[in-house]
């Protein structure tokens, strides 16, 4: 794969329309959602997030980031969908973290750990990981896997509405990792921008855009003088057929 930072020299592009591929895309999900609440309120089963959580208990290797990767992706793969980035798209996050040499990273939607522990694992011992997560129950579990895999030291974990928490914070971030409820993306990035928490040049990446069509976010980044933005074209998470694609935007001020 060529660098990041060169992608970013090139013009963006349009991702895909929202296509008959990206429909059954968001379709599968859906169902895959109804089936997995269904068999949970029935007592059937464990929510998916506890059985992977239980999984990881038993069967990870303790200070190995990888093996908890694997469990978590063993499980989307086999079981049922999980609302991570996946280990394409995540492959493409750990390069950007690598090649913006951010020091100080925000993290808007955590649900397990699973971007978490990728971008943790590849700071240095300066750099540090602000991450915040509205849904306490999945922080509970995030925090475990990452205490688990040994990454704790560079992280902090913050729990409530991103929009709540977002203008208490008091540093400005080099690289901000966007992957939380789709109909915030834009709010929260212009709440980024309000309080002065971005830093000149920060890199600002966000996950499922063509999935779920974000086109006002996409549109604001792409004609904003203050920011440079790239598309990368990808498949959704766990899938080998629906399209998606993640944004990649520097900010220029």
């Amino acid at each position: 794969m060529s660098s990041t930072r060169n992608k970013l020299n090139k013009k963006s592009k349009l991702p895909f329309n929202v296509n008959r591929k990206s429909i059954l895309g968001i379709l599968s999900l859906a169902y895959q959602e109804f089936i997995d609440s269904f068999l949970t309120k029935t007592k059937f089963k464990k929510p998916k997030e506890i059985e992977v959580l239980e999984l990881v208990r038993k069967n990870a290797i303790k200070n190995s980031p990888e093996s908890i990767l694997k469990i978590i992706d063993n499980y989307a793969y086999k079981k049922t969908f999980l609302m991570n980035i996946g280990d394409q798209k995540g492959e493409i996050l750990e390069e950007a973290i690598r090649d913006s040499q951010a020091s100080n990273i925000l993290e808007l939607g955590v649900y397990l750990g699973y971007s978490t522990i990728r971008i943790l694992n590849n700071l240095n011992d300066v750099s540090k990981l602000t991450s915040i997560e509205a849904n306490e129950e999945f922080a509970r579990i995030a925090k475990e896997h990452i205490k688990i895999c040994g990454l704790s030291k560079n992280h902090l974990l913050k729990v409530g509405k991103s929009s709540e928490i977002i203008p208490k914070l008091k540093e400005q971030y080099d690289f901000v990792f966007i992957d939380h409820w789709k109909d915030i993306y834009l709010k929260d990035l212009k709440l980024l921008e309000e309080f002065g928490l971005l830093k000149k040049g920060a890199w600002v990446f966000a996950d499922n855009v063509v999935l779920f069509n974000l086109e006002d976010y996409l549109d604001y980044v792409r004609t904003s003088p203050n920011y440079e933005s790239k598309f990368i074209p990808t498949l959704r998470e766990y899938s080998k057929s629906h399209p998606d694609g993640v944004e990649i935007s520097r900010y220029r001020l």
